[in-house]
């Protein structure tokens, strides 16, 4: 025999509809605690997200120079700022602005005006050895108040890529003076160069680094002697084939008679 369900007895004076009515105010109550918990879980969870850093996306804006697919990237990282209106959305609008101009500018540039080093691919296992031959090429020198003098931009792009790969992310304090007086142009260009790289991952900047050692412009060193570098850590082809065949050769080579006893 089934078990009957007694229902709820009805205050005096109540209708009909009052039980039915309470149950729906029931149903709605709960209804808002869900959605209100929602919206308490939502917020919550949006809080706990990471804020980005306007300052330390329009240094890597900064940090990019003209490198196409580092600005690129730079770009896409920053595309939140589109959302405020002020200083640093107009910064990240004239970084579009300088990628449309390389880009149009590497397609129109003679060969003269583009590394000979360039290439399709590059390997972060180069950076050890090149990081021993940057500062060594011959750059050139930018004059400063005061008679100070300072490097081109893509120096201190590979210093900073240098140090971030390296250490990690600068704690230093940016240099003010200089030994002899005035300011110190050349320390606040390198550790400008090197915090704009902050956050930047370790692998990222190696393999950035070989990237802009090899692709940076020749006019910003007097002398271009990047080919013989270069030539140490990657020798021709032809004599590594070559002397993989002179190995073969002498591993074919019938032995020669036996020494006379």
């Amino acid at each position: 025999m089934a078990a009957s369900i007694a229902p709820a007895p009805t205050p005096a004076g109540a209708g009909p509809g009052t039980n039915a009515a309470a149950a729906s105010s029931n149903i709605d109550t709960s209804g808002n605690a869900a959605a209100t918990t929602t919206a308490t879980a939502t917020t919550t969870s949006s809080s706990s997200r990471p804020r980005r850093d306007p300052d330390s996306a329009v240094a890597l804006l900064h940090a990019a120079g003209d490198d196409v697919e580092a600005l690129a990237e730079a770009i896409a990282e920053a595309g939140f700022l589109d959302a405020t209106p002020g200083d640093h959305r107009q910064k990240l609008r004239a970084a579009r602005t300088r990628l449309r101009n390389l880009n149009a500018a590497a397609a129109r540039a003679d060969k003269a005006d583009r590394s000979p080093h360039a290439k399709s691919e590059y390997s972060a296992a180069d950076f050890e050895a090149l990081t021993g031959q940057y500062e060594k090429l011959n750059w050139r020198m930018v004059s400063k108040p005061g008679g100070a003098t300072v490097k081109p931009d893509d120096f201190y792009r590979l210093y900073g890529l240098h140090m971030q790969a390296s250490r990690g992310d600068n704690t230093g304090e940016r240099p003010m003076w200089a030994e002899r007086g005035g300011l110190d142009f050349e320390g606040r260009a390198r550790w400008d160069a090197w915090t704009a790289l902050r956050g930047t991952d370790g692998a990222k900047a190696r393999l950035r680094f070989v990237k802009l050692f090899h692709e940076f412009a020749p006019a910003a060193l007097y002398r271009d002697t990047r080919a013989a570098v270069l030539a140490v850590l990657a020798p021709p082809a032809e004599t590594v084939a070559g002397a993989a065949g002179e190995a073969k050769l002498a591993a074919d080579a019938p032995a020669g008679p036996a020494a006379a006893e």
